[in-house]
């Protein structure tokens, strides 16, 4: 279970890297870097609140949201793109 846990959160880790390095790249149109915020109207708009107020389904719906946001954007963007970057991540 926590060799588990440690994975996951190893993974999630280098996903936001990514995520975030992709998001500064020029070459990817603006519309499509702008994806992974959009969860973040949802997060702070008042029908996000009522939620809050369901034990666990409150934070659960939030990373659900941003988990699809992310896999939205990494599928909008060229593939050559997202190779350069991981290549240059794993020289860090």
């Amino acid at each position: 279970m926590f060799g588990k846990l440690i994975t996951l959160l190893w993974t999630a880790r280098k996903r936001i890297r990514l995520i975030s390095s992709l998001v500064q790249d020029e070459r990817i149109p603006l519309w499509q870097r702008a994806i992974p915020f959009l969860p973040l109207i949802y997060i702070f708009s008042p029908l996000n609140f009522i939620t809050l107020a369901i034990p666990f389904f409150g934070q659960l719906d939030d990373v659900v949201l941003l988990l699809l946001a992310m896999d939205l954007f990494e599928n909008t963007v060229e593939k050559s793109i997202i190779d350069e970057h991981i290549e240059r991540h794993k020289e860090n």
